[in-house]
C-alpha cells in the first residue's frame, strides 16, 4: 500500500516554510500481483476490467487485512501466460 502525499509547501523570502494539506484525505492505492491463474480465473478477471475499466469504481475487499475500500483500477490490462498460469499486475487507487 502507498499514501499519497498532499502537502503544500511554500518557502518565503527569509527562508521559512509554510505547510497545509492540499486536500482533506490521503489517498491510499494497493498493487497486487497475480500468479498462476487459472483460465477460468483470467476470463472473469479480463471480463470485469472491460465492464468497470478505469472509470468506475468497486468495491475491493484486501486480502491482507480484511477490509473493504471503494477502489478504481489505475493502470492498464497487462497479462502474460507462464508456465503456471496467467500472471500479471494491477493497480488500484482509493475513490
Amino acid at each position: 500500500m502507498s499514501v499519497a502525499d498532499s502537502t503544500i509547501t511554500t518557502t518565503t523570502d527569509a527562508n521559512y516554510r509554510h505547510t497545509r494539506p492540499r486536500t482533506t484525505r490521503m489517498v491510499r492505492s494497493w498493487t497486487f500481483s497475480y500468479n498462476a491463474l487459472s483460465d477460468e480465473q483470467y476470463g472473469r478477471l479480463v471480463s470485469f476490467f472491460e465492464a468497470v475499466g478505469k472509470f468506475k469504481s468497486f468495491t475491493l475487499s484486501n486480502p491482507i487485512d480484511g477490509r473493504d475500500h471503494e477502489v478504481r483500477f489505475t493502470s492498464g490490462f497487462t497479462f502474460q501466460y507462464a508456465s503456471a498460469g496467467w500472471q500479471g499486475t494491477l493497480t488500484f487507487e482509493e475513490v
